[in-house]
């Protein structure tokens, strides 16, 4: 193998990478790039990061350092607990997907972790996005048909629970259809061997779900704005978290409690929510 390409000092990627700041928010960046850094020299995260990226575990490398700087949850997490971070990403490098926020692929969450003892640690997870759940059935090569999308007033004629049979009137007539109130989101999805599966959520149905799942009083930011693509991200992930086919590359090194992930992530094992609010709408728990 060749010699690992992250740089002795993370430090100093994080000024390549970061512009220049006031001095005590320098040194805050400092010390925490200086955890990270111990953390993946003294505990051998540097050859993991090279087994599963190679060439590219420097960049890798950065992304992470980029990411706690640009928010002051992952900073306190950095101090509290770093190695969860780190553990965060190699995880989302076990699936192969880019940790940038902005993509909408894979997350690193900063979550208070309240303890037995009534104290309090901040800590991150890894969530794995709707984009990336997506990326992970795309692998497969299997699927010949998948979509999700809305259903308009009027449009379902009906809708066998048992059987999955589905009579939908699509109104072809799209500014028509875009005057009619969402009264539900239809998924589906064809495999190349034939395979068929449907399942429809009522608007209703939605609400609810969302109400049980959400870990504070009111709905997030998400919901709130976006009721719409979150309702539909939410029967995307039921029907191929829970009943489609998703796959991860395994010809690689890595830690047990990676490799758990990524099974779990293949089994469609998405509600295992933490009891900590999370920070993204857009994502599954893994």
């Amino acid at each position: 193998m060749e010699k690992s390409m992250i740089p002795a000092n993370l430090a100093e990627i994080s000024s390549q990478a970061q512009p220049q700041v006031p001095a005590a928010q320098g040194k805050a960046r400092q010390s925490v790039s200086t955890i990270l850094n111990g953390i993946l020299d003294g505990e051998g995260y540097r050859k993991r990061l090279d087994a599963l990226l190679g060439a590219r575990s420097a960049q890798f490398a950065s992304s992470i350092i980029t990411l706690v700087n640009a928010d002051k949850n992952l900073q306190q997490a950095a101090v509290q607990a770093p190695v969860t971070i780190i553990q965060a990403a190699l995880k989302a490098a076990t699936f192969d997907l880019p940790i940038d926020p902005a993509l909408g692929y894979a997350y690193i969450i900063p979550f208070k972790n309240t303890k037995p003892d009534g104290g309090a640690v901040m800590e991150a997870t890894f969530v794995l996005g709707y984009k990336g759940m997506n990326q992970l059935a795309l692998r497969t090569g299997v699927y010949k048909r998948l979509n999700v999308c809305d259903v308009r007033e009027g449009e379902l004629k009906r809708y066998d629970r048992l059987t999955e049979d589905i009579d939908i009137e699509w109104i072809e007539d799209e500014d028509e259809r875009e005057k009619k109130p969402v009264i539900g989101w239809v998924g589906y999805f064809r495999l190349v061997n034939g395979t068929e599966k449907t399942i429809y959520m009522s608007r209703n149905a939605i609400e609810r779900h969302e109400a049980k799942n959400r870990k504070g009083k009111y709905p997030t930011k998400g919901w709130r704005e976006n009721f719409n693509e979150m309702a539909a991200k939410t029967v995307f992930r039921r029907l191929v978290g829970k009943y489609g086919i998703m796959s991860i590359d395994y010809q690689r090194q890595a830690s047990t409690e990676v490799i758990q992930a990524a099974e779990d992530a293949a089994a469609g094992r998405f509600d295992d929510v933490p009891d900590a609010r999370l920070a993204d709408d857009n994502a599954t728990v893994v």
